[in-house]
């Protein structure tokens, strides 16, 4: 009689343990954290953006399409150009960038653009 009883007992147990949690509907109030634009620098957003995003193609040891984005001084002229914004936010008449690999994310374009419309400058 106390075999049943606590095979019933722990198989409740068990099944009272699992859970089906839906991150959405657990983190739904959860405040959404702002892409901050307005601090971008050079040094600190935008060289470690094309670090992790371009110069392994656009380097001046590969510089695949002859463009090479090594430095500032090469960065520079492509975001002057406009060349810079129209590939990484897909515009048209500009080859996507980087190419053969998802969109940069909306918050890493939207530094660029801010460093571009603040002259891009070398900071």
């Amino acid at each position: 009689m106390l075999r049943p009883v606590l095979f019933l007992v722990g198989g409740l147990a068990m099944l009272s343990s699992c859970a089906y949690d839906n991150a959405e509907e657990l983190f739904e109030n959860q405040p959404t954290v702002a892409c901050e634009v307005l601090s971008t620098t050079y040094s600190a957003t935008i060289s470690p953006i094309l670090d992790q995003n371009c110069r392994t193609c656009h380097s001046s040891r590969f510089p695949s399409g002859n463009v090479n984005l090594e430095g500032y001084t090469q960065v520079k002229r492509y975001a002057d150009s406009g060349l810079l914004v129209g590939v990484v936010s897909h515009a048209d008449g500009f080859s996507p960038m980087p190419q053969g690999m998802p969109k940069l994310s909306d918050c890493d374009i939207a530094r660029i653009k801010k460093w571009v419309e603040d002259k891009a400058p070398n900071n």
